[in-house]
């Protein structure tokens, strides 16, 4: 599903179909493949994925961008359970020279802000590999707590374990989403 803010974010905005290229380079590189598992299945075309993406009420996707507006990356509420009022959240700084600078926090705030006060979600989790410890600092800077230790499976099948993490609705505590 393709939303439209009604706030004005900084890191966030809504994703475009002339995004969809991109995000397609940087799923087939090995070393972001390696931290994020595959987001499009081999076959897929970028036409049909966003025709896909923009009809399923369960996945709301945002780019990332710079201060330049350019994007450098993407972030995803995916699994949405309305009833349940809960999404698991997967975020990929794609272009490497913003990485570890604060762009990938940023943006998770922003989309904390979003699931928590505007689609009123009560939990977040997420699923990141043991061993991305870069990852797992900027989650628990954002508030998410570790909950739980799982075996990887499906996209991420033969990869390390992984850490279930979480933030709830009562847990978040918002920085301001506007710099």
């Amino acid at each position: 599903m393709v939303l439209s803010l009604t706030d004005e974010f900084r890191r966030i905005r809504r994703l475009r179909h002339d995004d969809v290229p991109q995000l397609m380079i940087w799923d087939n590189d090995p070393a972001l493949f390696h931290l994020t598992g595959k987001k499009f299945a081999h076959d897929e075309d970028e036409t049909q994925w966003w025709n896909q993406l923009i009809r399923d009420r369960s996945r709301l996707m945002f780019a990332i961008v710079n201060d330049d507006g350019q994007l450098i990356g993407d972030v995803e509420l995916q699994q949405i359970l309305w009833r349940a009022r809960e999404a698991e959240i997967r975020i990929s700084i794609g272009d490497k020279a913003f990485w570890a600078q604060g762009f990938g926090s940023e943006a998770l705030q922003e989309m904390l802000y979003a699931a928590f006060q505007l689609l009123s979600l009560e939990r977040v989790y997420l699923r990141v590999r043991l061993d991305n410890g870069r990852a797992i600092r900027a989650y628990e800077k954002v508030g998410f707590r570790a909950v739980a230790r799982l075996t990887a499976t499906g996209r991420l099948s033969g990869f390390p374990d992984l850490q279930l993490m979480e933030v709830t609705r009562a847990r978040y505590a918002p920085l301001s989403k506007r710099a």
